[in-house]
């Protein structure tokens, strides 16, 4: 049922994961990323704000697994974990926020523990900056243009991007918190660029521009898994 980026993810996690570590997922959502793990016996417990109304029925297709409610902001918790790991969330998170999850994070996880986290979009670079304040603002206005000389309604997804950071930026707010960067791995260099609407047509109707718009990518992934260990 995996398919794209989601690939990654699980493929990232399973390398990356002991089987037997008590381990914590942040932000599970629908636990994409932890059903194909848990239904090979990983010990994962999932957690939300709020527990999901499928809950039930993945538990019928994968297994028993443990989904707590969990607002890592505001709650506290009375247990101990030898590995944590978030995807896709941290973005939404302000500096101050991202302080008070690190240090809870910190106060859970075991010694040696490892905390992996993907953030959720692509670095803060000279690359992104082009692509999102200029190029893509450009794009808007030329389909806007087009779309008035042909009378056809466009519409514009409103997309909060939240927060982007520097690996070295992230790498060292880590470490003034308690944590010793393991690894830093990129993957999936389409994702970001597809947001693009003449990109995707592209892709769509000439497959094998994928392999090019690959290639540009490779200075904006849209995958970053950091692998931490508690000090």
């Amino acid at each position: 049922f995996l398919r794209d980026k989601y690939l990654i993810y699980e493929d990232y996690l399973k390398k990356n994961s002991n089987p037997e570590a008590k381990t914590l997922s942040i932000a599970s959502g629908r636990a994409i990323h932890e059903l194909c793990l848990i239904s090979k016996n990983f010990n994962i417990i999932c957690s939300d704000v709020a527990i999901p109304s499928c809950y039930e029925d993945s538990k019928k297709i994968f297994g028993n697994f443990d989904y707590i409610k969990l607002n890592i902001l505001k709650d506290e918790i009375n247990d101990e974990f030898d590995q944590i790991y978030s995807i896709g969330v941290f973005y939404i998170f302000s500096n101050t926020e991202l302080e008070i999850i690190f240090k809870k994070i910190h106060n859970i996880l075991k010694k040696n523990g490892t905390f992996i986290v993907d953030l959720g979009g692509n670095e803060d670079n000279f690359t992104s900056f082009i692509f999102n304040k200029i190029y893509l603002l450009l794009e808007a206005y030329v389909i806007y243009f087009f779309s008035k000389i042909f009378n056809k309604k466009i519409g514009f997804k409103n997309e909060n991007l939240g927060y982007r950071r520097t690996n070295k930026e992230f790498i060292n707010f880590a470490s003034k918190l308690g944590f010793h960067l393991v690894e830093l791995s990129e993957h999936d260099y389409l994702t970001e660029l597809e947001r693009s609407a003449i990109i995707r047509t592209l892709i769509k109707y000439f497959p094998a521009s994928k392999e090019f718009f690959k290639l540009l990518g490779r200075n904006s992934p849209y995958i970053r898994f950091f692998k931490f260990k508690k000090m």
